[in-house]
C-alpha cells in the first residue's frame, strides 16, 4: 500500500520515501520506520529531504518526541546528511551508528569537504551537514540488539566494505534485512554495485556472506525499496561484484578512464539498461554514482 510517500512494509515497518527537491531524485532515497513501543528511523537522507521526513512521520501519528532512536547504516551524505538537523526536532532520539562514525557526526567538516569534492555541486543541493551533540550518539557493536518491545528485536551487524563504517539490521522475527548498501543499490529491481572509493573488495564481499548467513527472506536497499528473495538477490549481487571488478581490473590496467570502462559495462551488463529509461536529471545523477564506483573498484585494484 502507498499513501503519498509511504509504503507499508508490515504493519510495524513503513518505508519512506523521502523525494528531497534535488532534481533527479524520484523514488532514490528512503528511510525506514519501526513503529512499535519505541519507534526507530534508519537513515534520514541528506538535510534537503529533512522536512519531507518530518512531515511524512506526523502523517503516521508519531509525534516528534516519540522516536527513540535513529540508527544510521552509514555517514554518507545521501544517507545520513541531514542528521545534525533532524536531531534538533526530535528531542528523545539517539543517534546510533558504527563506532568510526562518532568523529564525523561530532565533527562533520571532513565528511563534508569530502562530500563536496566527490559529489560537485550535487553536495551543495543536498545541503551542508550539521554536527550531532555528542552526547546523543550511541556506539554500536557486531551483534547489537535494539528491543522495540512488544517481541520486536533488531540486530545490528558491521558490513564494511560500501564504507568502512557501515552496518546492517535484521528483524530476525520478520526475516527482514535493512542492507543499506553493502548490497548494492536496487532501482525498479535493477541491481548494481555500489563500490565509491575507498573500497574494500574483500571485507564487501564477506559483509555479502554474512548478510547471507542470517537466512533473511527480505531484503530492504536505502536505494530503493524492499524485495522478496533476499538470498537470491545477496548472490546476485555478490557474483556481480567479482564480474565488475574482474572487468574493471582489465580495462584499468589497459590504462582506460572511468567514462570509457562505464561504456564497457554497459555492454557487458544488462542490468544497467535501466540508465536509458532515465530521464535528463536521473542520468546525471545515476552517471556520477557509476562512475564513482568505477573509480572505487579501480583503486582497490591498485591497492
Amino acid at each position: 500500500m502507498v499513501v503519498d510517500a509511504v509504503y507499508t512494509i508490515t504493519p510495524v515497518l513503513k518505508f519512506l520515501d523521502l523525494r528531497p527537491p534535488v532534481a533527479g531524485h524520484e523514488k532514490f532515497l528512503g528511510s525506514y520506520l519501526f513503529c512499535g513501543t519505541s519507534n526507530v528511523i534508519v537513515d534520514v537522507g541528506p538535510a534537503a529531504a529533512i522536512p519531507n521526513l518530518l512531515r511524512l512521520i506526523s502523517g503516521l501519528g508519531i509525534s516528534r518526541d516519540a522516536v527513540d532512536y535513529i540508527v544510521l547504516t552509514h555517514i554518507h551524505i545521501d544517507h545520513a546528511g541531514g542528521i545534525g538537523a533532524l536531531i534538533k526536532e526530535l528531542p528523545r532520539a539517539r543517534v546510533v551508528a558504527h563506532p568510526r562514525a562518532r568523529p564525523h557526526l561530532i565533527n562533520p567538516e571532513t565528511l563534508w569537504m569530502a562530500s563536496c569534492k566527490t559529489l560537485g555541486s550535487l553536495a551543495a543541493e543536498y545541503g551542508r551537514i550539521e554536527p550531532v551533540p555528542d552526547e546523543k550518539v550511541v556506539d554500536a557493536r557486531d551483534g547489537m540488539e535494539l528491543d522495540l518491545g512488544q517481541g520486536m528485536v533488531l540486530e545490528l551487524y558491521f558490513t564494511p566494505g560500501h564504507a568502512p563504517h557501515h552496518l546492517s539490521l535484521y528483524d530476525r522475527a520478520g526475516g527482514i534485512l535493512i542492507a543499506g548498501e553493502a548490497a548494492g543499490v536496487c532501482l525498479n529491481g535493477n541491481i548494481r554495485p555500489a563500490t565509491p572509493p575507498p573500497f574494500r573488495l574483500s571485507e564487501a564481499l564477506d559483509s555479502i556472506d554474512k548478510l547471507t548467513a542470517l537466512k533473511p527472506r527480505r531484503i530492504c536497499y536505502g536505494h530503493f525499496g524492499c524485495y522478496d528473495n533476499a538470498p537470491e538477490r545477496l548472490t546476485f549481487i555478490r557474483n556481480q561484484i567479482l564480474e565488475w571488478n574482474r572487468i574493471i581490473s582489465a580495462e584499468a590496467r589497459a590504462g582506460r578512464g572511468p567514462e570509457d570502462i562505464l561504456s564497457i559495462l554497459r555492454k557487458k551488463d544488462s542490468s544497467l539498461d535501466y540508465l536509458d529509461s532515465l530521464d535528463g536529471e536521473s542520468y546525471k545523477v545515476q552517471y556520477q554514482l557509476l562512475i564513482n564506483s568505477i573509480k572505487g573498484l579501480s583503486q582497490s585494484v591498485a591497492s
